[in-house]
């Protein structure tokens, strides 16, 4: 495959990347009381749909954003950055400070967008 560098587009989709870590973050760690009321919708399950589109997006841009600076085995990167950013979240959850929930389904879900994003960046060659 040939590498593409593109300094312009490798800082758009660094950005890109980087905003959507912080609406991840913020997202996953405001307090169970101030998220959306998951009885609004009346889907069961909506928070890990949400959770794999999260981090197909998360993964997505990143794959751009390592893909036009030409970095070399940008799936393990990601694989590894997603993965660790996951459970680290989990975690943090789990704490008193946090109070929210730790739940396997949510990092299953979480890798599971990670390897959709993944997808979309190389089979699609989006």
């Amino acid at each position: 495959m040939n590498k593409v560098r593109s300094p312009h587009g490798g800082k758009i989709w660094k950005w890109i990347w980087i905003l959507w870590l912080v609406l991840v973050c913020l997202l996953s760690l405001m307090p169970t009381g101030s998220s959306l009321n998951h009885n609004v919708f009346k889907w069961p399950h909506l928070d890990k749909v949400a959770h794999m589109i999260m981090y197909a997006v998360m993964s997505f841009t990143m794959m751009k954003f390592l893909i036009h600076r030409g970095a070399t085995q940008s799936v393990i990167y990601v694989l590894i950055f997603c993965i660790a950013w996951g459970i680290g979240i989990e975690l943090l959850q789990s704490t008193k400070i946090i109070n929210r929930d730790f739940e396997i389904a949510d990092i299953i879900a979480n890798i599971i967008g990670t390897f959709i994003g993944i997808g979309i960046t190389k089979f699609l060659k989006f």
